[in-house]
């Protein structure tokens, strides 16, 4: 008996330890990550993170609500400005601590900042958007310029005006109203983060090659056989005028019961504004095939691969992430197209990577905005070499330069389809990019 009750207590034990792990695990697996960075920070947290620009301050807790101070945000400024850092026998200033004093000596000695006095940096104070503003426009961070007399902020004083005109032309901040900037409001360590990742993102845009020439030279040697278009229904041309697709179109793709065809081909849209181009009988017979599919997403397609993409193509163009939107988090799109592309360079002459245009966020539950996967796939095609076209930034710089010219004028409120004016936008900065005037 008394072994069957040391049994007994054995296993109650055991059972109890169970459903405390059971109950513990969750808090583990919350650990990997911050608990307190919500979907309009993520993307920025985890680059600056991954890119040990900096870290939480807790391995549970990046602090997104906290005021960043003046000594955080210049340690992760010169991280990510990749500043030479060099030991220094005695700091420059006396609140600076032992482990960000390489850190703001760059910064100092590039001119970025100052301190409050010669021996006193205000480590421990916290940043305001001003401050923020003229460190991140300097010259030798992100060098951003933009026209003072378009700023309207009434809090604006001469002191900040050039700095304030940088972040907002180049869309890397905007103010807190149309009037209101925020000179003398705290910045939060989520702002920040958010603000730096723009600018990095910025940086690279204007890194990358302003066009690309493999296109252009293979297609006026005559070495073009065939354009086939990946995408979904901006690929197939929806809402532009015109727009169908023919019961006896192209077939695409079968898929069980599903028959996927091609779109038509007099519809007002960028892919048969392409296909009319490449027509012409100077570049010989190119098959041109617009595999564009509505409502289908990277992942989908990528379990199609086989149906879609054969071992020996020639050009192909590559343009999703709208629908990801909906079912897929970042992080699943980011890895999910990363493999789609590779698969696509593998087996064809030539890719091209699009991003899709800026399409509203109310139009249903998105997970992530366009901006994100421009971006995504900004930093894909710089990593890998890949020729890139972003009709986010096209249609955007189009505004821009457009005062006359609304959203609505370009995109589809209802959808997030361009109409035909924003599909002869597209095909501009198609035809700019590839050196195809």
């Amino acid at each position: 008996m008394k072994r069957e009750a040391r049994t007994y207590r054995k296993w109650s034990l055991l059972i109890i330890l169970m459903m405390i792990v059971s109950f513990i695990s969750p808090g583990l697996v919350e650990a990997d990550g911050f608990r307190d960075v919500s979907p309009a920070y993520k993307e920025s947290v985890n680059y600056l993170t991954a890119k040990k620009y900096t870290n939480g301050i807790s391995p549970t807790l990046f602090g997104t609500g906290e005021p960043i101070t003046r000594g955080s945000a210049a340690v992760i400024l010169a991280n990510a400005l990749e500043l030479p850092m060099r030991p220094s026998e005695t700091g420059a200033f006396s609140d600076v601590p032992a482990r960000a004093e390489q850190a703001i000596a760059a910064l100092k000695e590039a001119g970025i900042v100052r301190g409050k006095n010669d021996t006193y940096f205000g480590f421990a104070d916290s940043i305001k958007r001003g401050e923020m503003a003229l460190m991140m426009s300097h010259g030798e961070a992100y060098a951003l310029e933009g026209e003072p007399s378009n700023v309207s902020f009434r809090d604006v004083n001469s002191r900040y005006l050039d700095a304030v005109a940088g972040l907002v032309s180049s869309g890397i901040t905007r103010g807190k109203s149309d009037t209101h900037f925020g000179t003398d409001d705290l910045l939060k360590r989520g702002e920040f983060a958010v603000l730096v990742y723009r600018a990095e993102m910025d940086k690279l845009t204007k890194s990358m090659p302003k066009s690309y020439s493999q296109f252009a030279d293979k297609l006026n040697s005559g070495n073009v056989k065939a354009v086939k278009l990946i995408g979904d229904s901006i690929t197939a041309g929806a809402g532009g005028d015109g727009f169908s697709i023919p019961p006896n179109g192209r077939v695409i793709l079968q898929d069980g019961k599903s028959t996927y065809r091609e779109a038509s081909y007099t519809a007002d849209t960028w892919a048969n504004r392409f296909r009319s181009y490449i027509a012409s009988p100077e570049y010989g017979q190119i098959e041109f095939f617009n595999a564009g599919i509505s409502g289908k997403t990277a992942q989908w397609l990528l379990t199609r691969k086989d149906q879609l993409i054969s071992s020996e193509e020639d050009v192909v163009f590559v343009m999703l992430g709208t629908n990801d939107r909906i079912d897929s988090s970042l992080d699943q799109y980011e890895q999910t197209i990363r493999t789609l592309l590779s698969e696509v360079e593998k087996r064809s002459e030539l890719m091209i990577v699009m991003a899709p245009p800026p399409s509203t966020n109310t139009i249903a539950n998105y997970q992530f905005a366009p901006e994100s996967i421009n971006n995504v796939l900004k930093r894909i095609s710089d990593e890998n070499g890949y020729v890139f076209i972003s009709h986010f930034d096209a249609l955007n710089a189009y505004l821009a330069q457009h005062p006359d010219k609304s959203y609505e004028d370009l995109m589809e409120t209802r959808s997030p389809h361009p109409t035909s004016a924003g599909y002869a936008v597209m095909w501009e900065a198609i035809q700019e990019k590839l050196q195809l005037k």
